[in-house]
């Protein structure tokens, strides 16, 4: 008994301190931030401060950062650690790729701090918006959290003594900090499941980022019936691999049909059966993303399967899996546990895609370091379908969507002149994609007008960017989830053709196929040839982007066939590109606000995603 007491009270202290670290009392939000499962981050909000929680498998200093683009310069750094039991905490900035300075302003407090033989815990909080330039406001925007840890303690606070350099222990993680929650109600008295999960897919060792698609038969309904909640399954230990996903209800039932067994394909490759892609045509059913715990759809709304419903009844669902460290030998069998009901609820949801036509008339100039892309619903499609309906929608949640080179997104609605935000983000990242929540729902009546605009950066591309499907093209759409569902799913635009090739030069051709007549230096080229040729510069882009808004649009319109407005709405001609008149946003600080001081609408960090993928998140140095 007396050689069993030591080993009974080491374990006792183990499980204690296992049982203590993961269990973060009151903390509403959770993320590990590498996909070893090494630093886990809790957090809390309210109106005005944000409190965290670090739990670091380290006996060293602990460092976590706001990052404008996932590099170090420009961050707003919290360095912390405990040592001789006491904990220490400093605010900190980074200009360069070195060992971040002390902020003159010490606005990050320390809440408290303990260590014990394998993890150093610190719980610390800020003001979501301090007023110093040197800290970064933390609204609804994506961040990108960048952090590091070493297994020594600084001798001081900075200078040579200070944090020493981390080597690998760092790394780079988007996230939504400040969410719009869906209030939890209780699920109905019948409920049922069915679960969309991976096959123990194999992880390449030698990609930071893969994008596994694999196809599934939803349940076999006499009924309508509506999803009310999702659940994330994630495979043990893969909480840091699984980076989000999405599923698609397919527009109808591929010919390609696999065993049940079959682990599924490399999406937007060739190996992928070519009608899984039409797929994509469908109803987004599910967006989910690291962090998000499980989803609840609002009580007033249900999404409908099964019964009369129009689409397919199959669903492929896209892994996005981040593997930034390239580690050998991982498996993954996650997905999503759906919680369906025959217990309809008030409203079925629908979604509705608003932006940019997508296809190589979506010109991106190369070398820009910001070039505005716009385009919106052709207020007379929208109007003819409200009216079909006979009452107006209301939006509750909407999926803003570009690829790489989107910095800002944003979705407006102008009625009788007036331009408001519906949704947007400053900091846009296309590896955390999420349905945002609304704040309040926005109602949308005949007459209205939906403007997406997008803001891309490819100062660092020597060729155009056109619009495409793949991940190295460019999209620039937002998905619409709202109530009641009616039968507009498509409602597109894009600059006048004859508008994006004058401004390269061409006097006249023939659109189909595309031949230069005139001028003679530009016959027998190509409509790539044509606009590659194009001497792009910064400047040279901002004439383009102002060309284009300053002309005309063709629109797009596309809904059901047993839709009384038919299944595409041919505009009367052209129309301009609508513009309204818009507040200027408050001055928070009582100087300029800039970008980063604009009031957000909500974004829920549950449902992440996706819509059409593959790009890496590419980690900088963090000291």
């Amino acid at each position: 008994m007396a050689k069993f007491c030591p080993h009974l009270l080491t374990f006792t202290l183990v499980f204690a301190i296992w049982a203590r670290l993961g269990n973060a009392d009151g903390f509403t939000h959770h993320e590990a931030l590498d996909e070893a499962g090494k630093y886990n981050l809790f957090w809390k909000f309210d109106e005005e401060k944000i409190e965290f929680e670090a739990q670091v498998q380290t006996t060293g200093w602990v460092g976590l950062g706001l990052s404008p683009n996932g590099g170090m310069p420009g961050s707003d750094i919290v360095i912390g650690w405990v040592k001789d039991g006491k904990a220490h905490l400093t605010d900190r900035y980074a200009d360069a790729n070195a060992q971040p300075a002390m902020d003159e302003s010490q606005d990050w407090e320390l809440v408290s701090g303990y260590e014990n033989g394998t993890h150093t815990v610190l719980r610390f909080n800020r003001k979501l918006i301090t007023c110093d330039t040197k800290d970064r406001v933390i609204n609804k925007d994506t961040m990108r959290l960048i952090w590091a840890f070493l297994d020594q303690d600084p001798e001081e606070d900075s200078g040579e003594n200070g944090p020493w350099y981390h080597s690998s222990n760092r790394g780079v993680r988007s996230s939504i900090l400040i969410t719009q929650a869906v209030p939890q109600t209780s699920l109905p008295d019948t409920t049922y499941t069915f679960d969309l999960t991976m096959r123990n897919v194999s992880i390449p060792s030698n990609w930071h980022t893969i994008y596994w698609c694999r196809l599934f038969k939803l349940p076999t309904l006499n009924r309508k019936h509506h999803i009310v909640k999702m659940v994330p399954v994630i495979t043990p230990g893969n909480e840091g691999l699984v980076h989000h996903l999405l599923a698609y209800k397919c527009k109808r039932n591929p010919d390609t049909i696999v065993p049940d067994d079959h682990q599924g394909h490399n999406c937007y490759t060739h190996n992928m059966p070519g009608d899984w892609r039409e797929c994509y045509e469908g109803s987004l059913i599910a967006a989910w993303a690291i962090g998000s715990g499980d989803i609840t759809f609002p009580e007033h709304v249900g999404y409908p399967i099964g019964g009369d419903e129009d689409d397919g009844g199959y669903v492929l669902m896209e892994m996005h899996y981040d593997n930034p460290q390239v580690l050998p030998g991982l498996y993954d069998s996650s997905g999503l546990r759906f919680i369906y009901t025959p217990e309809l609820r008030d409203n079925d949801i629908g979604i509705m895609e608003v932006g940019m036509r997508v296809g190589r008339g979506h010109v991106i100039p190369p070398g820009a370091n910001s070039f505005i892309s716009a385009a919106f619903c052709d207020p007379r499609c929208l109007s003819q379908y409200l009216e079909e309906l006979g009452q107006p929608i209301k939006i509750f949640a909407n999926v803003l969507h570009s690829h790489l080179l989107g910095v800002q997104l944003n979705l407006r609605l102008i009625r009788a002149g007036v331009e408001t935000d519906i949704s947007r983000d400053d900091n846009y990242d296309f590896n955390l994609q999420f349905v945002r929540q609304l704040q309040e729902e926005i109602t949308v009546y005949p007459g209205d007008t939906l403007v997406m605009e997008c803001n891309y950066r490819s100062a660092h591309k020597n060729n155009v960017v056109y619009g495409g499907l793949g991940t190295p093209e460019e999209m620039c759409m937002d998905f619409l989830f709202y109530y009641p569902k009616f039968n507009l799913h498509n409602c597109d635009s894009r600059p006048s053709f004859d508008r994006t090739v004058s401004f390269a030069g061409v006097e006249y051709y023939t659109p189909d196929p595309f031949q230069v007549l005139a001028p003679p230096s530009l016959v027998n080229k190509s409509y790539e040839d044509v606009m590659e040729g194009v001497r792009w510069t910064d400047e040279r882009a901002q004439q383009f982007s102002s060309y284009l808004l300053d002309g005309n649009f063709s629109t797009f319109c596309f809904g059901n066939s047993n839709s009384s407005a038919g299944n595409f709405l041919a505009p009367v001609g052209e129309m301009p590109f609508p513009r309204g008149t818009r507040e200027p946003p408050p001055d928070t600080c009582g100087r300029t606000a800039s970008n980063a001081y604009r009031p957000h609408l909500a974004a829920l960090h549950v449902w992440t995603a996706a819509l059409l993928a593959l790009s890496c998140i590419v980690l900088h140095n963090f000291m």
